[in-house]
């Protein structure tokens, strides 16, 4: 009697076959659970990797941008950090003024020599913080000095805030040829019997003026930049759905791919098993015949 093994070998295939798949996906999930990457090769997801490059080119240039703003922010900061001292050394030169009063009227020869000295000293280091820089760069200039900052990613087509020096030199010019940033001994040097209460009033409201347009562009970066922090907060949550595993759904995956992996492997061993049995039966018919 002739016996048809077809459909045993048959069986061992498609168990060999199952067995094969679901060893591929465990695989699969224990490598995106080991790099915690939901794509880690193009042929996982294709599509969903051409939108996580461009995801990745639009957080690398947001970064770059903000940093640039940043850097301008820093540099205003600065700016203003000079403009703050510079006002209060005017303050100070009020009070001597006041003190001194406008003839010297009730001070010994020594007094008034020592408010003289000390106003000097004071127009020395307004001369100073005209010499400030930041990174190279100086904070104040008579030419008004002015660079262009990108807040847009867009770069070049997109907006801009204009930032540059100060000119600190005209704001602390208080009458013609008259200037309180002056060399201590130079020959523009202004004397505090040179200079009036009126006169220290005007470079300091002109100073404020100075703070208050930088303090305007400054609010404008601070603005630029919160609104890249929340875009790169967004980009980087868009491309974390799109390469991140989900660890809850893959440890599933897992259990379920490795029971599948068992499952076959039991089925594989159970069908070859039968077809050794079978070969076993057909040998003993043969030799029980002879």
């Amino acid at each position: 009697m002739a016996l048809n093994l077809g459909g045993g070998s048959m069986t061992s295939n498609f168990n060999s076959m199952y067995l094969r798949n679901a060893q591929s996906m465990l695989n699969q999930s224990l490598m995106r659970l080991s790099s915690g990457k939901r794509i880690n090769r193009p042929s996982d997801d294709p599509g969903g990797l051409a939108v996580s490059m461009k995801l990745q080119n639009a957080l690398t240039v947001t970064s770059a941008t903000k940093q640039n703003i940043d850097n301008a922010k820093s540099y205003i900061d600065t700016q203003d950090a000079a403009l703050s001292s510079v006002g209060d050394i005017l303050d100070r030169m009020s009070s001597i003024k006041t003190l001194y009063g406008d003839n010297g009227s009730g001070l010994n020869t020594t007094d008034k020599a020592n408010y003289a000295s000390e106003f000097r000293e004071l127009q020395a280091q307004l001369n100073a913080f005209k010499g400030e820089k930041f990174n190279s760069i100086s904070l104040f200039s008579t030419q008004g000095i002015s660079r262009d900052v990108y807040i847009s990613t867009q770069g070049s087509t997109g907006a801009s805030i204009s930032v540059g020096s100060l000119d600190l030199t005209s704001a602390l010019s208080v009458a013609a040829g008259l200037n309180l940033s002056a060399q201590r001994y130079g020959a523009n040097a202004a004397s505090i019997s040179d200079i009036t209460s009126t006169q220290l009033n005007t470079a300091i409201s002109n100073v404020a003026s100075l703070r208050a347009e930088a303090g305007a562009t400054s609010s404008r970066l601070d603005f630029s930049s919160d609104y890249l922090s929340t875009s790169m907060v967004h980009l980087e949550e868009a491309n974390s759905r799109i390469m991140d595993v989900d660890v809850a759904e893959e440890t599933t995956n897992m259990a379920k791919y490795n029971l599948q992996v068992y499952a076959a492997s039991a089925a594989l061993v159970q069908s070859n098993l039968n077809m050794s049995i079978v070969l076993d039966l057909l040998n003993f018919n043969s030799m029980s015949r002879r």
